[in-house]
């Protein structure tokens, strides 16, 4: 009982620790030893993008750039249309079209209907996301190589990190800070990235736009700036 006592606590106390600070912090949640293995973000807020989902479910944002193709029509075709901070592409002809929001495939589709009311007879249309903004992941703090990096489909925290390289000898592997937001709420997740190898923990899934922090001596300054801003954050406990 004393050792169980003892993980726990180990743990737990970045979370503890940090929530007496915060007047506003949500009570710690703590799952029973038999919990699925699989963690989940469920009490962040969820992205619009959908990380396990097929291709067909990918929903266009803000900032990322489209391939389209309307066939033997060559002004009309493009290789990198960026989506404005409104989720709009402006298109020869047509104007500005809603592209935010929507998938490829229902963008195509009301760009084809589009030219095939005034301009063209029976358009064909491709629409392609030839890179994406809103599928990125910022990698900080004691890691090898900090940077953003593209996510593509399912990816939990363990991987993230390890397209940044892996932990550097200075990083504190029970301090690992996720952070996401959504629709202008900023929520932070403390977790034991240490358990999670061990697989004492399961591996939390990764959303586009998460920034991940991992903590150690060498970014002390880093991890302090983030945490004196916790009143805009929601803190809980990240241990399913």
């Amino acid at each position: 009982m004393r050792r169980r006592r003892y993980l726990l606590a180990r743990l737990c106390w970045p979370v503890l620790t940090l929530a007496l600070g915060v007047a506003a912090a949500a009570p710690l949640a703590m799952a029973p030893a038999t919990s699925a293995p699989r963690t989940t973000l469920a009490d962040l807020p969820q992205a619009d993008l959908s990380s396990t989902g097929g291709p067909g479910d990918y929903l266009i944002g803000p900032q990322d750039k489209l391939r389209i193709r309307v066939f033997q029509v060559k002004d009309l075709s493009f290789d990198d249309e960026e989506v404005d901070a409104n989720g709009q592409i402006e298109l020869p002809l047509i104007g500005k079209v809603q592209a935010g929001g929507r998938t490829t495939e229902q963008l195509r589709d009301d760009i084809a209907r589009r030219l095939g009311e005034k301009y063209l007879q029976s358009p064909q249309v491709s629409v392609s996301v030839a890179e994406s903004a809103s599928l990125k992941v910022t990698v900080e703090g004691e890691v090898k190589v900090p940077g953003v990096y593209q996510i593509r489909g399912r990816t939990t925290l363990l991987q993230a990190i390890a397209m940044a390289g892996g932990p550097n000898e200075q990083a504190d592997l029970h301090k690992v800070a996720v952070i996401r937001e959504a629709a202008g709420v900023r929520k932070a997740a403390i977790c034991d990235y240490q358990a999670v190898r061990d697989g004492r923990i399961g591996d939390p899934l990764i959303e586009g736009s998460d920034v991940v922090i991992v903590d150690g001596s060498t970014v002390k300054t880093l991890w302090s700036n983030v945490m004196k801003n916790l009143p805009i954050f929601t803190l809980f406990a990240y241990l399913r």
